[in-house]
């Protein structure tokens, strides 16, 4: 499964060259924050960028958009940048594009962005074609894999290090299930990336 889902992620890559993968002509690092806000969470994260001076960007889920307003608040008065995650966390392969573009377009009444990721990743060509007429569509050249509570912390922070270059596009999350991980890599990659010089800024979205 994980080597169909690589396959299909390369692919999809090919025929998508209108997503954001990397930018491998700035010299900065965009770190992204799926799944959020957490009213625990995402205020520990956004201390942590404070400490660094870095500027992330949060593609939060609609529905915890509405519940954690006041979270919302402080991502926006700290001027990190808000995107676009669907309203409830459709995967666009298995659902119908209709229902998955009706979800996005409520997310983005508590998001107001012109930037989307789609969740897991999960996105058709031709929903590409469709949304990119309103929105930016953002994937990613590193994944944290935070979200896997087995994950090894140790190896995966020399891991995302390594992959880090200019133009890095990195996912991490702000959500209870990768709670600990991200505690345990966060800090650390912030560090390294101040340590090697990389500005950490959000995103642009779509003119």
């Amino acid at each position: 499964m994980k080597r169909t889902f690589a396959a299909i992620f390369r692919i999809l890559k090919r025929l998508a060259p209108s997503c954001i993968w990397n930018n491998p002509n700035d010299a900065c690092i965009y770190i992204t924050f799926d799944d959020g806000p957490h009213p625990r969470i995402t205020p520990w994260v956004l201390d942590q960028l404070k400490k660094h001076s870095a500027k992330a960007t949060f593609f939060m889920v609609g529905e915890n958009a509405v519940n954690h307003a006041d979270v919302v608040q402080c991502v926006k008065d700290q001027e990190h940048r808000i995107g676009n995650h669907s309203f409830n966390h459709l995967k666009g392969w298995s659902n119908r594009s209709t229902k998955y573009y009706q979800n996005i377009e409520k997310a983005s009444a508590s998001t107001s962005s012109t930037l989307f990721r789609p969740p897991y990743g999960q996105i058709r060509p031709s929903q590409i074609r469709f949304l990119k007429k309103q929105y930016q569509i953002v994937m990613w050249s590193i994944l944290s894999k935070d979200y896997l509570r087995s994950l090894d912390c140790k190896r995966a922070l020399k891991r995302i290090c390594k992959q880090t270059k200019s133009g890095s596009v990195i996912v991490f999350h702000d959500s209870e299930k990768a709670e600990n991980q991200l505690k345990q890599l966060l800090p650390e990659y912030l560090a390294y990336c101040e340590s090697k010089g990389y500005k950490m800024k959000a995103l642009s979205e779509k003119s």
